[in-house]
């Protein structure tokens, strides 16, 4: 099966290692998933987000109505109890909110001489024993390189959750092998969609050695896929009918 693959993403190695069944209906067997609204408005805050960094602004008005009209299309599945204007409106308050625009307007991108913003940087990692690339794109990097993502989040994260991410890792381990510098810290900027609205900074730091872990990490799961390896995982978070496209045709099909 792996000839139909060109390259891995860090999102597709997370998902196969929590259930590599999942990966399989996704990216082999091609079964359609769809887009909730919770995902549109998280990629629809992002590309916000990214447009003022690199446009230094809070003038939210234009920028959060192209970018929500982008993400809310047809294709986005909405509850019976859910309409456009009500998560139209939630990014408003977001966007809206002191604290949020102020750590907005306090990011400092990496500039090229021409004045481009470093936003949505695309990295790309070669394995040994991996014959495809692992992609990824870098939603900023600072002025002191230092790379960062942007993340919505119903609740404020722990220390634990981003650091343990390997995400982090991936994009420090693909910048270093590009030959771009590296200062081995990345952070997480967090907007929390609490009644009041937080923002987070979370900053860790990451250490060469690290490299070799995350290089068996995806070597293995690499030979889990060459060898059509798919066991299923019951366990995981994604089992459910909330946040698996699959379950229905999965374990849903045998509960009444």
């Amino acid at each position: 099966m792996t000839d139909q693959l060109d390259h891995l993403s860090y999102s597709s190695i997370t998902m196969y290692m929590d259930c590599a069944e999942s990966w399989r209906r996704k990216y082999i067997a091609k079964e359609k998933t769809k887009t909730t609204s919770a995902l549109a408005l998280g990629s629809a805050f992002h590309g916000t987000v990214e447009r003022m960094v690199a446009l230094g602004t809070v003038d939210i008005s234009s920028i959060w109505r192209e970018e929500f009209d982008k993400q809310f299309t047809d294709a986005v599945t909405l509850d019976a109890d859910e309409t456009r204007e009500q998560h139209y409106n939630e990014g408003i308050r977001l966007l809206s909110h002191e604290a949020i625009r102020n750590q907005i307007l306090s990011i400092q991108p990496r500039r090229d001489e021409a004045g481009n913003a470093a936003i949505e940087q695309r990295v790309e990692l070669r394995v040994p024993g991996v014959p495809v690339p692992v992609i990824g794109y870098i939603d900023c990097i600072l002025a002191d390189n230092t790379p960062v993502d942007f993340k919505t989040s119903a609740k404020s994260w722990t220390d634990a959750q981003a650091g343990n991410s390997l995400q982090t890792l991936f994009y420090l381990a693909a910048l270093n092998q590009m030959g771009q510098p590296v200062n081995w810290r990345f952070q997480h900027i967090v907007f929390v969609k609490t009644k009041t609205p937080q923002v987070q900074v979370l900053e860790h730091c990451h250490y060469a050695g690290e490299l070799f872990f995350l290089f068996d990490v995806i070597k293995r799961v690499w030979d889990g896929i060459s060898k059509d390896v798919y066991p299923l995982n019951p366990t995981t978070w994604r089992c459910n009918e909330r946040y698996c496209d699959f379950y229905a045709q999965c374990k849903g099909k045998y509960i009444s």
